[in-house]
């Protein structure tokens, strides 16, 4: 689905998964306990924020606009079989693709200005494995749209503060612009996913046969 680069960044980086059981969630409480699970990963990452390289943050961004897009992708799919919405899957398609196009470009960047180093195993969580695609159906089967926007803007924001650290903190000059840039695009990506808290949300009839 991700074609090269996902395969490239894959096998560089890896996938460090933190999975739920399903057995863990009721129904009731999926929403606060993915909530928090996100929060807790958010935390994590921030005070691991000031510890990590340079090389270690753009590997651990490449791995999360990957990651992110995969999400989106879920979603995009997800979402025209469960919502009436024609903008809602249109949203989601081109957050994927904007996120896979970062990573792209990260990638490039990572390249040129560390030739010859491979990219840096992060053992950092991500959102990725909290939102299986049972849960995200959830979200979307359950008219809880709004709690799982509210949850990726959190993911946006962290982006964004992650993009804004570098931005103030990296000695090399590219370095710098390539953050700035990079956290212009996340606010983008938080203002689209507030967006979608204004569209209709009538669901479709989801058939159990």
């Amino acid at each position: 689905m991700f074609g090269s680069l996902e395969l490239e960044i894959s096998l560089k980086i890896g996938h460090h998964v933190f999975i739920f059981p399903n057995s863990s969630f009721k129904r009731g409480d999926i929403v606060s306990e993915v909530s928090s699970s996100v929060s807790r990963i958010i935390q994590k990452c921030l005070e691991r924020l000031p510890h990590m390289t340079p090389e270690e943050l753009i590997s651990y961004k490449i791995k999360a606009e990957v990651e992110d897009a995969e999400v989106y992708y879920r979603l995009y799919e997800l979402s025209k079989e469960t919502s009436w919405s024609e903008e809602l899957p249109k949203i989601f398609y081109q957050l994927y693709q904007e996120n896979l196009k970062h990573a792209e470009k990260l990638l490039e960047f990572y390249k040129r200005i560390f030739p010859g180093k491979e990219l840096i195993s992060v053992d950092l969580p991500s959102i990725k494995a909290t939102l299986t695609e049972e849960t995200l159906r959830y979200f979307l089967e359950s008219d809880r749209l709004e709690h799982l926007i509210d949850i990726l803007m959190k993911n946006e924001k962290l982006a964004k503060e992650i993009c804004e650290y570098v931005s103030n903190t990296a000695e090399n000059p590219e370095v710098r612009e390539l953050a700035q840039w990079l956290a212009k695009r996340e606010e983008e990506r938080y203002d689209k996913l507030k967006i979608i808290k204004k569209l209709p949300t009538a669901k479709r009839e989801v058939s159990n046969q």
